[in-house]
């Protein structure tokens, strides 16, 4: 029998696997020397393998001088850790970039270790040296896209802020400059009406109402502007709202104030649970259900449906049906709009404000709302409110009040 020891494996010895790992490997001794260094070391610096033998040099080298980092900066960083290591501290890393082969230039990690013989006494610096260069590359190119994106946030704060300003100037304007002027026309109108008396002149009585009707619709719509400015600013009370029972609060309070009308009401009571502003959603409803008891008025028995339907993602709809006169899409492109009307203001009461502060409202939150309608064919509002709330505003921070 064959007793003769097997041959060491040239791929799995200690020293192939040293020589040969996908990460450079060296010891530097306290002097600043290469005492070892592996293969892919050489090669990643571009050096002449004859200059060493099994990985050590042939002469003294100066691994600073090896690397070709030799100002006064990079001895005095290396010698830093080689001082701590050498009292036996814990490990350091280097950082410096390399000039290789074809004069590329890398960013080397070194990540050192000390190497102690007997009694504690240091031998040498063991250094895993890794191309930092991708990383450190893509650090800096996260680093701007970071310093950006602050940027754009500050402008887009600096704006909001602007904004939010102007809307405080023109909101005093509204509620001072423009209210004194009609209080004064509506004054003069009823001194107007006690001086000619209910046996004045038929034209000049017409004329009377007319200006009182349209300095209450002015006033009318300059407390909407208001309210449509403070909800864009008010901030959120943040609870879990379940919308069935705050539906049915609203529908009451609608049946108190026309109970004259004939109106089934259909409520899901198994609407979806959103967080949310309980207040401004109660609004929302309201400005709503308010809109299809409006447009329902003709209807000899008036319909209004509130439920729910599951889109193809998954996510819960709201909806706020009726069977009232509908409109065409196709000529409303402006629905939500402050102030505007699919239908004249003779026929139907309202200031056109109803829809976008709903529409703002739901923004608000984080969510959308959307219409399907056709003439003489009813309209089906359908909001979608996210579970968890998301203020568009969040991201910029607080604005002040």
């Amino acid at each position: 029998m064959d007793n003769k020891p097997a041959s060491p494996d040239p791929y799995t010895s200690p020293g192939a696997l040293y020589d040969q790992a996908p990460c450079g490997l060296v010891c530097i001794d306290a002097e600043q020397r290469v005492v070892h260094i592996n293969r892919t070391l050489i090669q990643w610096l571009g050096l002449d393998p004859v200059q060493f033998v099994q990985g050590r040099p042939t002469s003294s080298v100066d691994f600073l001088g090896l690397v070709g980092q030799t100002d006064a900066h990079s001895r005095a960083m290396l010698g830093s850790h080689l001082a701590l290591l050498t009292r036996g501290d814990v490990g350091a890393t280097l950082v410096l970039d390399i000039q290789g082969p074809q004069g590329r230039v890398f960013r080397a990690e070194f990540g050192m270790e000390p190497v102690l013989g007997e009694g504690g006494r240091f031998l040498c610096a063991s250094a895993v040296v890794l191309d930092a260069t991708e990383r450190s590359r893509t650090e800096h190119q996260l680093a701007e896209l970071k310093q950006e994106l602050e940027q754009r946030v500050t402008r887009r704060t600096n704006q909001l802020v602007a904004a939010n300003r102007d809307i405080d100037v023109f909101s005093h304007s509204v509620s001072h400059d423009l209210r004194a002027p009609l209080r004064h026309i509506s004054s003069f109108v009823s001194l107007a009406q006690e001086r000619l008396g209910s046996d004045g002149d038929s034209q000049l009585l017409q004329y009377q109402a007319s200006i009182a009707k349209s300095t209450k619709r002015m006033s009318l719509m300059i407390e909407g502007l208001l309210e449509y400015a403070r909800m864009g600013r008010v901030s959120l009370a943040r609870q879990q709202v379940p919308l069935s029972p705050l539906v049915q609060g609203v529908v009451r309070h609608l049946q108190a104030e026309h109970p004259t009308r004939s109106i089934e009401w259909v409520i899901d009571d198994d609407l979806p649970q959103v967080r949310g502003d309980a207040i401004l959603l109660a609004e929302m409803l309201r400005n709503l259900l308010q809109n299809a008891v409006n447009f329902t008025r003709t209807r000899p028995l008036a319909r209004i449906e509130v439920g729910q339907w599951t889109d193809s993602s998954g996510e819960r709809v709201v909806f706020v049906r009726d069977n009232g006169v509908g409109f065409d899409l196709e000529h409303a492109p402006n629905l939500f709009a402050l102030f505007q009307r699919q239908h004249h203001s003779m026929d139907y009461e309202g200031i056109g404000t109803g829809l976008a502060l709903a529409q703002r409202i739901v923004e608000r939150h984080g969510g959308r709302i959307w219409c399907e309608a056709a003439s003489s064919a009813g309209c089906t509002f359908a909001i979608s409110l996210p579970a968890q709330v998301i203020d568009p505003e969040s991201e910029f921070g607080r604005l002040p009040a």
